[in-house]
């Protein structure tokens, strides 16, 4: 809207021209309010259509993570000595024997044993990984063993250096940060000046494989961190007993707590969307209609799709829908985990867990990408719905444009109206001042 324009009126006249401009200028501007009014509403829908578009991707990405991690989850129930064991999504709840034969270990070398008073010879130091680029460390005259040390940590080079002090004196340790026999192979060269002491490194230990057994079967690995042997769980090595270790027994067992966490986002998810729908539709008394969805038939076309996936039934297994996995439809039409049930359908049917989220062509996931592709898609109702509101304010941009140049237009004319009236007035009184002094001299 234009500023108001400011005049003096009613000088002449002794009326409050103004503020009869501005009270007829109100009442012209009656549509302009009304069609901004639609427009706050059109405005508050769309920013509504927005957030539960929000939400629903929201629960799209809840519900394709637990078919690519799983729904089960699951726990080690057994202590373990050897080894620790972690289970994955994709692990197998059972026991099973595992023997820890070995460590893989790395390759170490040495120096020889540097006195109280004894230098490095200065020059280089040079560290060949096979089949990489060496790693060249400079070694100035007269370095202590540390600081050699701390050159080569600093370098780059695939090894880490410490100092050990033994009876005979100080020794330069090097180890490679790779295990196993498949770990690059190392060598050193040096050049040197005119210090007092060669490094003289030697190796101490040659790299070597871990070796454990599962069920009677051998598994050769360059890592202490195994993660293939045993589907989905990662074993992490800790002491190598020999060919003749004790087997210890590892045993992994179907978590429901864990379970009920990884369904958790999802029923969050879930509820976020179906709390937003039931505010836009269930408007309380008091509560300004039109700016929310109420009646919208797309958004209640959404509250019953939503419902629809409760009731939807998967496969021929016990667990064949959310309600049997204890996933309960509430009142408000929000779900509600129970826990009683979740750990019965667990026990009764734990593959059929999974593959209620996880079945390509039927699982809740399909069936929730489904329903969300289908008001957010290009196509998607809500989206329609949004460009359809987006054109209805577009419009009412333009006819709030064209109201408010008729209203500035219109202010215009009062007061180039309500200034030539006070201008005649003025002028008579003018006469009539100048008679009265004509009269009143004669």
């Amino acid at each position: 809207m234009a500023d108001p324009v400011f005049t003096v009126g009613g000088l002449a006249t002794g009326m409050d021209t103004q503020s009869m401009i501005d009270k007829l200028v109100s009442l012209e501007s009656r549509p302009l309010t009304v069609l901004q009014t639609h427009q706050s509403a059109f405005k508050s829908q769309v920013s509504t259509l927005g957030s539960i578009s929000s939400k629903l991707a929201a629960l799209e990405t809840a519900a394709q993570k637990l078919t690519t991690s799983g729904v089960l989850g699951l726990k080690t129930t057994s202590t373990n000595t050897a080894f620790s064991a972690t289970p994955g999504s994709s692990s197998v709840a059972g026991s099973y024997d595992v023997q820890v034969q070995q460590l893989a270990t790395p390759a170490k070398w040495r120096s020889a044993a540097f006195g109280a008073s004894d230098t490095v010879k200065g020059g280089t130091l040079t560290i060949t990984p096979s089949g990489s680029t060496p790693f060249t460390i400079g070694i100035g005259d007269g370095a202590s063993m540390e600081d050699v040390a701390y050159a080569i940590r600093t370098s780059g080079a695939p090894v880490s250096a410490v100092v050990l002090n033994d009876d005979s004196g100080k020794h330069l340790s090097i180890t490679s940060t790779a295990t196993g026999s498949a770990a690059p192979a190392l060598t050193f060269a040096e050049t040197g000046t005119i210090g007092t002491k060669s490094l003289g490194l030697l190796s101490i230990q040659s790299a070597s494989d871990a070796i454990l057994g599962i069920d009677g079967l051998t598994f050769t690995r360059s890592s202490n961190t195994v993660t293939d042997a045993l589907p989905g769980t990662t074993l992490q090595l800790k002491v190598g007993g020999g060919p003749s270790a004790p087997s210890e027994t590892l045993s992994i067992a179907n978590d429901t707590d864990a379970t009920a966490a990884n369904l958790k986002a999802f029923v969050d998810a879930y509820n976020g969307v179906m709390q937003l729908v039931q505010s836009q539709l269930n408007v309380t008394k008091g509560t300004d209609r039109s700016k929310t969805l109420a009646g919208d038939s797309a958004v209640r076309s959404l509250q019953r799709s939503l419902g629809a996936i409760g009731s939807s039934v998967v496969g021929q297994s016990s667990v064949r829908s959310l309600a049997d996995l204890g996933l309960k439809t509430q009142s408000d039409g929000t779900l509600l985990i129970d826990s009683t049930t979740l750990a019965s359908a667990i026990a009764r049917a734990p593959n059929a867990v999974n593959s209620l989220f996880a079945d390509p062509t039927s699982g809740i996931s399909k069936i929730t990408s489904d329903l969300v592709d289908s008001f957010t898609g290009p196509d998607g109702m809500l989206v329609v719905r949004q460009k359809g509101l987006n054109s209805q304010i577009k419009q009412l941009d333009d006819q709030a444009a064209a109201l408010q140049a008729r209203i500035d237009t219109y202010r215009k004319v009062l007061v180039s109206q309500f200034t030539a009236m006070e201008n005649v007035v003025s002028q008579y009184k003018n006469i009539g001042s100048y008679l009265a002094r004509q009269f009143s001299t004669s």
